[in-house]
């Protein structure tokens, strides 16, 4: 079994569920155009139904009606103005370039309004396709939006039918990547004598960044469908499994040990193997669950084989441990505690309802609802410190230079560059390099089979029948592949210029149409206001520290409050999970820029793997979470809090500022015993331990931060 899903299939039912809805509103459009026998509707009514599709975003009933309103509003703006325009090369140009402007800025709203901005965007680009190719200007705009009229009458109609299919799917992509995830954990407990961490923990932060993206899409789809962030009806079923996730999510992220020390203790026992067994099998579990969730089927999670065999192996080392040993065995035992809970998360998936909750079911609602509060927001990223910002300056400037290229060369079907402009250039070198790459080569595919099948298939029937097929598989790739969704829309386009008797004609300008928008996005990313990771690193690595900080001090209150899943404690365990992805995510796409502007990507590297290797620990104290009543207990357990919170406030306001750091001085200020008498209670041990193992780590935490943007440096303590 690998990291990626064996279980859960491309095409599951969601999938086949939206290649339905984009194929019945083909049919639709290209019925009225054959009914009618007039080929030119075919064009304009399909780009409609991609528009509207590509603009569309998941919501409640009666939040469809509120975002479809808004999303016709944009669209007609955006059409009628560019047809008004049209005809003014200069008047046109200023359009162009305030539009994009003030539609990449509504992104700043939050996700949905983002979605709408890029379809107003696409459909002022259609609309300038249309009138380039027949010159027709009111009858052009209204075929468009008759053609996003008809997709989302459909969809609304679809998804009365199908109201729980997006928040289910969403719950099932959590438990797929939750999979993968407990895979890459397992892989740490080999029994090698020479285990070298770091490598796993960096694939296991990347995981975890998948798996968090996956949280986030969940939350933001119960978001919608709640009250002030009170989710109940339908959706309530699918909340509690989204709660369990959270649970086993936490659970699998902590740490209970070092593992490379783990495996020098046990290198010659089988403990180890037992507990790399449990965890692929629960792994496996996870991303059945998956299945069983996207199908609306039964799970039926049978207790593991394995979990005996470990109960056994530790109940034998418990009498037959070596010395060496002995002071680790604790640490084993809350591990197999930890995986015991796992376990039982897996049987709950069976029956959600009997969930217990530990805490209020309120979410996160911190989306505007207000008109001043999304203003208000907009207003904030108005500034070139925002990345929003510099992607709307760059975006707007880029097509407008587009467009000035088209005027100056007189370019017949110039506008696609415009329509690879807008794919391509995206918010930071690293995206627009991928999608550019995507995008030639799904291009000259597309061009090759669609030139191939224009000979096969001349008659209008088994055209339209191609334009509907690669409907479909454009929406059903464009987020798993966009090369071959780039590959389908280049046959659609064709056949549908088929339709207007161009199909041949429009090969060459589209591949060179193509070059020209593709140069054009990735110039912009370079030369206008360049968003470097490098120079975003420090700020995104202080981000993380910080938020790790404040997961810690959520956790420890809890530890004299007693165990409860608030909302204050959620928010603060979501925070530190998202500063780790985002931390991932800035330096994968540092190493895929340009070397010149990859700075101490070593110390980065290392950075991650400690602020990794720091929220697993935090996160097995918040696994083990229980009220203690002792005072002289509390006492010792604040004292180590209060100086580590110390430490990573220094490392994290030095790193932001850009500052050397004083070499690390301190001694470990719990008066308890840890590495040699642990304590009777073996609560406060676990606590005291995880601390000690977070403050192991502050040394090299200093002489990293120190030496960014410095020389190399050695590390004070083996891999975390």
């Amino acid at each position: 079994m690998n990291s990626q899903s064996k279980v859960k299939p491309m095409w599951a039912k969601n999938t086949l569920n939206y290649a339905l809805l984009i194929a019945a509103a083909m049919l639709g459009a290209l019925s009225v155009s054959y009914y009618l026998q007039d080929s030119t509707l075919i064009t304009p009514l399909s780009l409609g139904i991609i528009a509207a599709a590509l603009a569309e975003s998941d919501d409640s009933f009666w939040g469809r009606i509120r975002a479809i309103l808004l999303t016709f509003l944009c669209f007609a703006f955006a059409s009628w103005s560019t047809a008004i325009l049209f005809p003014y090369p200069l008047l046109f140009s200023i359009g162009l370039l305030t539009s994009t402007f003030g539609f990449v800025m509504l992104g700043a709203i939050g996700p949905r309004y983002s979605s709408i901005a890029f379809g107003s965007l696409l459909i002022a680009i259609y609309t300038m396709l249309g009138m380039d190719t027949t010159g027709v200007g009111p009858d052009q705009t209204f075929l468009l939006l008759a053609g996003a009229f008809w997709y989302y009458l459909l969809s609304m109609i679809w998804n009365s039918v199908f109201p729980m299919q997006p928040v289910q799917q969403a719950v099932s992509d959590v438990f797929d990547s939750l999979g993968a995830y407990l895979h890459s954990k397992s892989q740490l407990f080999k029994a090698s004598e020479t285990l070298v961490p770091q490598p796993f923990r960096l694939r296991e932060a990347e995981l975890n960044a998948v798996t968090v993206a996956h949280l986030e899409t969940c939350k933001a789809l119960f978001i919608h469908r709640s009250k002030k962030g009170v989710v109940d009806g339908p959706s309530d079923r699918f909340l509690r499994l989204y709660f369990l996730a959270q649970d086993i999510h936490e659970r699998v992220s902590s740490t209970h040990y070092r593992y490379q020390e783990l495996a020098q203790a046990f290198g010659r026992s089988d403990i180890l193997f037992r507990f790399q067994h449990l965890l692929e099998e629960q792994a496996s579990a996870c991303q059945h669950a998956a299945l069983s969730v996207s199908e609306n089927k039964p799970f039926q999670y049978q207790p593991s084989h394995s979990l005996i065999e470990l109960t056994h192996s530790l109940e034998h080392l418990d009498t037959h441990a070596t010395d060496d040993q002995r002071s680790l065995l604790p640490q084993l035992h809350f591990l197999f505690k930890n995986l015991c809970s796992v376990e039982q998360q897996l049987r709950n998936i069976s029956n959600p309802d009997a969930i217990e909750f530990e805490g209020s079911k309120q979410l996160d609602d911190d989306q505007p609802t207000s008109i001043k509060a999304m203003m208000l927001r907009v207003w904030k990223s108005l500034s070139l410190s925002s990345p929003l910002c510099r992607h709307a300056i760059r975006l707007s400037l880029a097509l407008t230079l587009g467009y000035g290229i088209i005027q100056l060369f007189s370019i017949s079907h110039g506008y696609w560059i415009l329509l690879t402009t807008l794919f391509v250039c995206q918010p930071n070198f690293s995206a627009t390099k991928q999608k550019l790459r995507s995008r030639l080569i799904g291009t000259l595919a597309g061009l090759l089979v669609g030139g191939l099948l224009l000979t096969l298939l001349p008659t209008q029937l088994g055209q339209m029948m191609v334009i509907t097929i690669s409907a479909v598989l454009f929406f059903s790739f464009r987020l798993n592949n966009y090369g071959y969704a780039t590959a389908f829309i280049t046959v659609l386009v064709l056949f549908c210029f088929a339709q207007l008797g161009e199909g041949y004609g429009v090969i060459l300008p589209r591949l060179i149409d193509t070059l020209i928008g593709g140069s054009l996005a990735t110039l912009a990313v370079i030369f206008i206001l360049p968003d470097w990771q490098a120079k975003r690193l420090p700020n995104t690595t202080a981000k993380a520290f910080l938020s790790n900080k404040a997961y810690l001090d959520q956790t420890i209150a809890q530890y004299r409050l007693g165990k409860e899943d608030g909302l204050a404690y959620r928010i603060a365990r979501r925070e530190a999970h998202f500063a780790d992805a985002q931390l991932s995510t800035a330096i994968s796409n540092m190493m895929m820029e340009p070397e010149k502007y990859q700075q101490s990507k070593e110390h980065y590297f290392r950075l991650l793997t400690l602020n990794h290797a720091l929220l697993s620990y935090i996160s097995t104290l918040g696994s083990h979470r229980q009220r203690l009543d002792d005072e002289s207990l509390h006492k010792a357990i604040l004292d180590a809090h209060a100086t580590i919170r110390m430490h990573l406030d220094r490392i994290a306001q030095h790193i932001n500022d850009q500052l050397p750091l004083t070499s690390f001085s301190g001694t470990y200020p719990a008066t308890l015993p840890i590495d040699d008498e642990l304590p009777a209670n073996l609560s406060v041990s676990l606590i005291l331990q995880q601390m000690h193992l977070i403050y192991r780590m502050l040394p090299e935490m200093y002489s990293l931060t120190s030496a960014i943007n410095t020389a190399p440096i050695t590390p004070s303590e083996p891999e975390a």
